[in-house]
């Protein structure tokens, strides 16, 4: 995603989305871009009233075949999750001691995972 396309996705956000929470509206010191590639981009939306998180997902399609850019957004939000910026000294040996072992085969763990 270019420049351009990143703030009009901003500006399709701002206008399209609330938060699930408490139906505030989000400005552009409230969405952070993540990461993008050439089509799509991760962004975070933060609440500014109750600090609810949503993670959105842009994808630049074009509309049809007339080539017109048209943004989607897909959403994942965890409701129960207010995060802190505290990670634990915990946290951090748990993934050190997740990732010695770990192979890289994201699909068995998420098969894993939901066969739990």
């Amino acid at each position: 995603m270019n420049l351009n396309e990143i703030k009009n996705a901003i500006t399709h956000l701002q206008k399209s989305c609330s938060c699930s929470q408490c139906k505030s509206k989000y400005d552009t010191t409230n969405i952070q871009i993540i990461a993008t590639t050439g089509i799509e981009g991760l962004l975070e939306m933060r609440c500014p009233k109750c600090h609810t998180s949503t993670l959105v997902t842009v994808l630049m399609t074009t509309i049809d075949s007339t080539n017109l850019p048209q943004i989607e957004t897909v959403t994942s939000e965890n409701a129960d999750r207010i995060h802190k910026g505290i990670i634990s000294k915990d946290d951090i040996l748990d993934v050190k001691n997740f990732l010695i072992t770990f192979d890289g085969n994201f699909k068995k763990i998420f098969n894993k995972e939901s066969q739990l």
